[in-house]
């Protein structure tokens, strides 16, 4: 490929590979605690390898399951709502709208615990814990680097548990996970009569990820957990589509026959702690930590060109920390409430402009009503806030430059589930 091709092709397809890379770190972005357990949303995430007090646990720390004494099964969903409008400042010189990525969302889950001997258990779970979908709209200031992007890894997640002593349980889960992958951003072609050009890029891929747990209990009041999440890695391999190009891009797409895009899902840390201070209250703790900056080290490889590189968007690791309450009102109503803050894997002279994500605060509240000695039903409300979100500039090609924020950035988790027996 001469020279001049080769920076053709930069151009068409390296603002927009960089643009498929750090729209993905915000669809993985933190864990979403919320989305694969819906009893998260009441505690915000606090304690939540600690917990093992209702059916999730098969997910949340394997070793939990132990405790409990018959079949049970939990179902729930936690819809979601989206805010994150981008703000362009007196930077832009890109052509289009702002932006805004204001979106609702879906997730349910299941998980079931079966006893098996005194000392067995064995589980299985069904969750999407990893993954959002974000879309600026085909008019937006950043469409040269993505005007859509989804990333979804939904899990079936067998596991077993086995109670070594009175006080340690130990337990392990192999997440059978399924990764989709789209992305769809606009091309601009060099003659302006003929608007935009149209680039879209999707696929799945197979992999399992290790979940392995420990549940301390030095009394019947305590409990100490600890969950690990391995490191996995997701393969997207596809045809780059092309549409509504001009002659010359046209020309050079032909060469272009593929993209591999190679990504892992973090390894994660998780402790967590349960306290029965008396009959009516309990406190919880956790603090965790996620492996982001791994994360942001992306191979791409385009067939057909001279494009095989790592992009690494110089993401930090991040730490978690959480308190929460449960409060026993009635003896058929409990209440809880809770509190996590997350740390940012970017700053302000680091955030791409696909990734919308800075230092998380979580506040949750929810309730679970025992209706009778088999049926559990309960519900949350958590508020994720993030605030303002300056990026980094990007672009200066033809196309123009953007720059600017997302201004008061959350998402609000609203869930609801049952537990039976």
């Amino acid at each position: 490929m001469d020279l001049k091709k080769f920076g053709l092709l930069i151009l068409i397809t390296g603002g927009i590979l960089f643009g498929i890379c750090t729209g993905l770190a915000f669809a993985g972005a933190l864990y979403i605690y919320e989305t694969g357990n819906p009893t998260d949303t009441g505690y915000a995430g606090a304690g939540l390898a600690g917990r093992a007090n209702d059916a999730a646990t098969v997910f949340t720390n394997p070793a939990g399951m132990t405790r409990f004494q018959e079949s049970t099964y939990l179902a729930g969903v936690t819809p979601l709502y989206l805010y994150a409008p981008f703000n362009p400042d007196q930077d832009t010189t890109a052509s289009g709208s702002d932006g805004d990525t204001n979106e609702f969302f879906g997730s349910g889950s299941f998980a079931y615990i079966r006893p098996v001997t005194d000392r067995l258990r064995l589980g299985i779970s069904a969750q999407n814990y990893f993954g959002l979908a974000l879309n600026w709209g085909s008019n937006w200031v950043g469409r040269y680097e993505a005007t859509e992007v989804a990333l979804i890894a939904p899990q079936l997640q067998p596991t077993v548990a086995y109670k070594v002593n009175n006080w340690l349980s130990i337990g392990a889960g192999a997440g059978l996970t399924l990764g989709y992958l789209k992305d769809e951003a606009r091309v601009d072609n060099p003659d302006p009569n003929l608007g935009d050009g149209k680039l879209k890029y999707d696929d799945t891929d197979f992999a399992v990820q290790g979940n392995f747990g420990i549940m301390i209990e030095p009394s019947d009041r305590t409990r100490i957990g600890l969950r690990y999440l391995t490191e996995t890695e997701l393969d997207f391999k596809s045809d780059i589509y092309f549409s509504g190009v001009g002659p010359g891009i046209a020309d050079l797409t032909k060469s272009v026959n593929g993209l591999d895009l190679s990504m892992k899902m973090p390894q994660s840390l998780m402790a967590g702690i349960f306290h029965q201070v008396n009959d009516a209250w309990a406190l919880l703790g956790s603090v965790g930590w996620e492996d982001w900056s791994r994360f942001a080290r992306i191979h791409v490889r385009v067939d057909g060109s001279e494009i095989n590189r790592v992009v690494d968007a110089g993401f930090d690791d991040t730490w978690h920390f959480g308190v929460g309450t449960q409060y026993q009102y009635t003896p058929e109503l409990m209440l809880t409430a809770g509190f996590s803050y997350d740390s940012s894997m970017s700053t302000g002279s680091t955030r791409p402009i696909m990734l919308p994500l800075g230092a998380m605060y979580r506040y949750g509240l929810g309730f679970k009503y025992r209706k009778n000695e088999d049926l559990l039903l309960g519900g949350g409300l958590s508020f994720f806030w993030e605030g303002d979100l300056k990026v980094k500039k990007s672009g200066g090609g033809a196309g123009g430059q953007v720059s600017g924020q997302y201004d008061n950035v959350y998402i609000t988790f609203l869930s609801f589930y049952v537990q039976w027996k």
